[in-house]
């Protein structure tokens, strides 16, 4: 469903992803915001993705603005599973990044910031987030936090959904 990798890739189709993105991680982070989240999951260094998705769009040619609503996260265990799913997609983000770079010529200063997330400390910021999560305790509440990354996921698939091949 991630037109990203697509080697026909083309700057339009790009921002077109990028606003479609922005869509659900925008509202997001602002819902994971209005909750309490424990500390050691260091929130205030993580939800910075959607400024990333604003200044990419920037850089890129002009597309209208999409407004979704976020998954319907009802406490912190549902919070957690959709912070997962946001740092998971770190991870892919690096691989992105290079690809990006090769075929469009986007950097993380022009164009590829989202993807980029937080570029040399992706591998720290994602073994510090699993630390958290072990140590969080979420016994009892493990189908909660399942059901908020599916309700994430969800969210991310619609969005993807209506962007072109």
């Amino acid at each position: 469903m991630m037109p990203v990798m697509q080697p026909s890739l083309s700057l339009e189709a790009y921002a077109r992803l990028l606003r479609q993105l922005q869509g659900v991680v925008e509202p997001l982070e602002a819902r994971l915001l209005t909750l309490t989240l424990p500390a050691p999951f260091g929130i205030g260094l993580r939800l910075k993705k959607a400024p990333l998705l604003m200044r990419d769009l920037a850089a890129l040619p002009a597309t209208p603005p999409v407004r979704l609503a976020p998954p319907p996260l009802a406490g912190v265990p549902e919070a957690l599973g959709a912070l997962y799913v946001l740092e998971g997609a770190t991870l892919g983000g690096q691989v992105i990044t290079r690809h990006l770079r090769r075929h469009l010529g986007l950097t993380p200063e022009r164009g590829g910031a989202y993807f980029h997330g937080y570029g040399p400390d992706t591998g720290r910021m994602w073994q510090a987030f699993g630390e958290a999560m072990n140590r969080w305790g979420t016994v009892g509440e493990e189908a909660r936090v399942i059901g908020g990354a599916q309700m994430t996921f969800r969210a991310f698939g619609d969005a993807l959904r209506r962007v072109p091949a």
